[in-house]
């Protein structure tokens, strides 16, 4: 088989029914409870994929982007900050939580060092 690299980029909002963004993506009412007290949606999503078919085998990667707005005034007190220190070797998976299927999995041995 001859070796090859596939790559794709679209809007998910284009597709918004598709990838269930239709109703975060309406402007004016609160649709993520969960994560503001400040009404939000969600003003642009995109996806990048690459897949390499090489000698050695097989690698692919995704990455998923989202912006997400403000659909009122801010609040008027100051943003909760969070920090995350990841200081380690670490693993993650991301599955379809309704059939379990793993559709990414990955090792992190090393980080890059942070940009000041």
């Amino acid at each position: 088989m001859p070796r090859f690299t596939v790559t794709s980029s679209h809007d998910l909002r284009a597709h918004a029914d598709v990838f269930g963004l239709r109703t975060v993506s309406s402007f004016g009412r609160q649709r993520l409870p969960g994560m503001s007290d400040v009404p939000l949606y969600v003003g642009a999503a995109a996806q990048d994929l690459t897949a390499s078919f090489t000698a050695d085998g097989f690698e692919a990667a995704v990455v998923t982007a989202m912006g997400i707005h403000y659909s009122g005034a801010p609040p008027s007190e100051r943003p909760l900050e969070v920090r995350l220190l990841l200081d380690r070797p670490f693993g993650f998976v991301a599955r379809h939580r309704r059939s379990g299927l793993v559709l990414v999995a990955g090792w992190v041995a090393r980080g890059e060092a942070a940009s000041v």
